[in-house]
């Protein structure tokens, strides 16, 4: 038996091992292997079964770490199909879609043995740096120390020396199952058997618990085991370990109390349409285009109903963590805990891989989450649900690039099952399939219970100014508006997608500019922190109090982030309960359901924070929305700037008036007449879709074009301005060719607006067509030849940011 093996490394093969006879039951497609690779030994994932392999020389594996598989071939055929379209190996792309801290890990580990004479300078930095470290170290602490350059040459000259011992040491996985004891009453005692006081208080305890108890339940008796230990030899009871898989817990009732309504026409014809394609069994995809509040989450739940009735599965994506919380408290109201999966980062490593096995077994039926969720081992999938569908958010930009978005409608395609794409501001990509792939397009247009649209009033920041000259952080009108708010007893959201203090500190006598050592960027100022930090790379220093070019003590700051704005409510409203919920308040575990759960009980009056407060939520007692800055996403250099920002005030503004009383929305603006803003304020897709499809068609833009980002990084400035280079020269001739000549244009190489993250210098070619079997082949061919020593070239096929 031989099977083939993906692993998590760069190259894009597959490899092949020979399975020992005694092992042979336990393979299966989907199971992980330890595996020997070169020296060490790795992790790999069983992708195939076979009988005969041309090679001679295969190895054997050298273990099977599950009893169960990870995936079925169902999944294996999405998961290859995302790997190929995203130009990843699927050795990394199941590294990145199975639950992360289950490898176990091959560690090169150095031990000193000696000292000697006659040594180049870097051996005897090596000596020095283990002469700390008795027992020796792991390869990537000397990496850290030394850097890599000629590290491992070096170390093997030493160990042939006698000087060093260098070993592989394995270290199992971070994240296992649990087990859990439970006992078992299997007797009464005969009435003379001599038992200690402890192992008759242990007997009643388990009967007072029906006869059979959890160990750990049984908190009352003061180090329970012996006495049960004792009790199990006289056999009075049974001990035994039993499975348990962890969950995220089901957060208490955010919002409003999830109470079924009587459907309106609208939506009744939308449910109509759904359960026509569930009940068809074959590929449906839907456009559910509601304006905000218009009950589509009530939709999708009923289809919800309608599919678990017929025996199917579902997932149910959303773009953000933050939205989770409401949508499982509204779930579960609905459905029993027990068939609803999460599936996020927001949860921890060991919860995730308990909830990966429950989906796996069939015991969920409900899978809730954010974008990995679309990979989920869901058997027999009927219906997915992707909501807010046209945010940025379903797109991954690190590691493996990928639209969840997108994969959903793959994946509903391959399954032939129902997929519902729902927005009130449905990406321009969208409704552009809708029209030329034949998607269903179901609307509804009205609010809930006929309520009505917030108010929105522009107001034009130019004509803000203080005594100083100096633009307010808030408008007159947003300051009245606040205070009516809260006279009335409601509540105020007030959205600036900028977090921290300041967010750019200079020297007033030098103009000095404090910047990230890793990152082209200025660094914000975190007031409460007293630091500096870089919002890229989390690179941070202590506010300095002097100016480290000059020595002046003149340092100044302008700008404005949610901490500094949330600060500024406080000073206006002394008496009102202010809340901030942006990435600095919410990187506790559990910190999003505390925030919404206590808006959603009244507990606060202003809710300042970032994008993560502008989706998906239903308050009924938010009636004022304010909008800080609607600037920021509109000067993005980025050709969907103007269709980020109508969609981001309009989601915002529809979190007002969701309840009994009518909704007010100010919006904050520099350029009051840009057609987003003024379509904005007319609650006008229609009229935005048209002005923004024409701009696109003029330019060839998406969605009349398709594109892919290269993106070539390195730590050397000059090397990746080379290296770019070349790749660009490659790509002008490759593009003359027969094959692609006059189909495809390339833009570039150009040095990315953010020219250095992370420490890394970064340069960009954009390649652009309309056919996306063309462009895919054109880039292979580019990367087959691609010349960059010392630099790395990522793929970002279908890209959402420039930057």
């Amino acid at each position: 038996m031989f099977i083939e093996v993906a692993i998590n490394i760069p190259a894009d093969k597959i490899f092949t091992y020979a399975v020992p006879v005694e092992l042979r039951d336990e393979v299966s497609l989907g199971k992980r292997v330890l595996i020997p690779f070169g020296k060490r030994s790795l992790t790999g994932v069983i992708i195939g079964v076979r009988r005969s392999t041309d090679r001679s020389d295969t190895r054997e594996i050298l273990r099977v770490m599950d009893r169960e598989p990870f995936f079925g071939e169902e999944d294996l055929r999405f998961y290859r199909w995302a790997a190929d379209y995203y130009f990843t190996p699927l050795g990394r792309a199941l590294g990145e879609i199975l639950p992360a801290g289950i490898d176990i890990e091959s560690r090169l580990w150095v031990t000193k043995h000696g000292e000697a004479a006659n040594l180049v300078s870097l051996q005897k930095r090596i000596l020095d740096s283990l002469d700390g470290c008795p027992s020796g170290a792991p390869l990537r602490k000397l990496e850290k120390k030394i850097g890599r350059g000629n590290l491992l040459t070096e170390l093997r000259k030493l160990e042939s020396r006698g000087l060093l011992l260098i070993e592989e040491r394995l270290k199992p996985p971070s994240v296992r199952g649990k087990k859990e004891r439970i006992v078992t009453l299997l007797d009464a005692p005969p009435e003379r058997m001599r038992m200690s006081d402890r192992q008759r208080e242990a007997l009643l305890a388990i009967t007072a618990q029906g006869g059979r108890a959890r160990v750990a339940d049984l908190s009352e008796i003061e180090d329970p085991m012996p006495a049960l230990r004792a009790l199990e030899r006289k056999g009075l009871v049974r001990i035994e370990e039993k499975e348990i898989l962890r969950t995220p817990g089901t957060p208490g009732i955010i919002g409003r109390p999830d109470i079924p309504l009587q459907l309106n026409p609208e939506q009744e014809i939308a449910l109509h349409a759904i359960r026509k394609g569930i009940s068809s069994e074959t590929f449906s995809p839907c456009l559910l285009h509601g304006v905000t509040g218009s009950g589509k989450t009530e939709v999708y739940i009923r289809a919800i109903i309608e599919t678990l009735d017929r025996g199917g599965r579902v997932i149910y994506l959303v773009p953000e963590i933050a939205l989770t919380p409401q949508l499982i408290s509204r779930l579960a109201s609905r459905f029993p805990a027990g068939e609803i999966a999460v599936l996020h980062s927001g949860i921890g490593p060991a919860v995730k891989f308990d909830q990966w096995r429950k989906i796996r077994r069939g015991e969920a039926k409900i899978v809730v989450g954010a974008r990995s969720a679309v990979f989920a081992p869901v058997e027999n999938l009927r219906l997915i649900v992707v909501d807010e569908e046209h945010d940025a958010s379903y797109k991954q930009d690190e590691r493996m690039p990928y639209n969840a978005r997108d994969l959903a409608v793959v994946r509903a395609k391959q399954q032939g099952a129902v997929v519902v794409l729902g927005s009130a501001t449905p990406g321009l990509q969208t409704c552009y399939n809708t029209l030329e792939k034949e998607f269903a397009y179901l609307t509804l247009t009205k609010r809930v219970e006929d309520r009505k649209f917030p108010h929105v009033e522009v107001v034009d920041m130019k004509n803000e100014r203080d005594s100083y000259g100096r633009v307010r952080p808030l408008s007159r009108l947003l300051v009245e508006q606040i205070g009516h708010t809260l006279d009335a007893k409601k509540q105020t959201l007030l959205f600036l997608n900028r977090r921290g203090f300041d967010t750019y500190h200079y020297c007033g006598n030098c103009a000095h500019v404090f910047r990230c050592l890793n990152c082209a960027v200025s660094l914000t100022h975190h007031f409460r922190e007293g630091a500096l930090r870089c919002h890229y790379c989390d690179f941070s220093i202590k506010a300095p109090p002097l100016c480290p070019d000059c020595g002046g003590n003149r340092i100044l700051s302008y700008g404005l982030g949610t901490e500094k704005l949330a600060m500024e409510v406080e000073r206006l409203f002394p008496q009102a309960r202010v809340a901030r919920m942006d990435s600095d308040t919410t990187s506790a575990r559990g910190s999003h359901e505390r925030i919404l759960l206590a808006l959603g009980q009244g507990e606060i009056d202003i809710l300042v924070g970032t994008q993560m407060i502008t989706k998906g939520h239903d308050f009924p007692d938010v009636t004022l929305v304010g909008v800080v800055s609607a600037d920021t996403t509109l000067n993005m250099p980025d050709f969907r700037a103007a269709e980020r920002t109508f969609q981001l005030l309009t989601q915002v503004s529809g979190r007002g008036g969701r309840g009994e009383t009518p909704g007010t929305v100010v919006i904050q603006t520099l350029n009051p007449g840009h057609y987003a803003i003024q379509r904005t304020r007319g609650h006008d897709f229609t009229g935005f879709y048209e002005d923004e499809i024409a701009l696109r068609k003029d330019l060839g833009y998406p969605p009349f074009s398709r594109m892919i980002n290269l993106i070539i990084s390195g730590t050397e400035k000059e090397r990746v301005e080379k290296a770019a280079a070349r790749l660009g020269q490659r790509a002008a001739q490759l593009i003359s060719s027969v094959d692609f000549k006059g189909r495809l244009s390339v833009i570039g190489p150009m040095e990315a607006p953010l020219a250095k993250v992370r420490g890394r210098h970064r340069w960009q070619i954009l390649i652009r067509g309309k056919r996306v079997r063309a462009l895919h082949s054109f880039v292979r061919q580019l990367m087959e030849g691609a010349d960059v020593p010392g630099c790395e070239i990522r793929v970002d096929v279908d890209p959402m940011n420039f930057m």
